[in-house]
């Protein structure tokens, strides 16, 4: 079991995954979005490369737009 912290809250899951396959586990829509693992950015060119690891901290942060 890999437990992974996603904007402080804790999930688990059973295998490992890349990123991308966790975003979409997630079911989270991916434009206007920019996620760092361990406090470092991660491409969204590289999410399918990167693969999570147990008790990493993922910050997903949403753009919007406003005035």
């Amino acid at each position: 079991m890999i437990t992974i912290k996603v904007n402080q809250q804790e999930h688990q899951i059973l295998e490992t995954l890349t990123l991308q396959e966790f975003v979409e586990y997630l079911n989270i829509q991916t434009n206007g979005i920019a996620i760092a693992i361990n406090s470092s950015v991660v491409k969204k060119t590289d999410w399918s490369l990167k693969l999570l690891q147990h008790n990493d901290d993922i910050l997903i942060i949403k753009s919007t737009q406003g005035g």
